[in-house]
């Protein structure tokens, strides 16, 4: 039914991602690169690095799935490179 290289997605990361696309731009706001794991539509674990966030994660989810998302900046001065003259 899967390609060997296509991954399976679950339910709950399907509804995982509906509440990030839902939510980006307040996440933008309030968890700029950092990384946040996501379960029933809550965050549950905020990490600097995927790790971390993913480590935090398993203490609280347990056997439940997760969704692991990394929350880009807005582009700001320093993100494009820009410096004064």
């Amino acid at each position: 039914m899967f390609d060997e290289e296509e991954e399976y997605e679950s339910e709950e990361d399907v509804k995982n991602d509906q509440w990030f696309k839902e939510n980006y731009i307040d996440l933008i706001e309030e968890h700029p690169r950092e990384w946040i794991a996501v379960m029933d539509g809550v965050i549950i674990a905020i990490g600097a690095t995927r790790t971390e966030a993913d480590d935090k994660a398993k203490v609280i989810a347990g056997e439940h799935d997760y969704s692991i998302y990394f929350i880009n900046p807005t582009a700001t001065v320093t993100d494009i490179g820009y410096a004064p003259r």
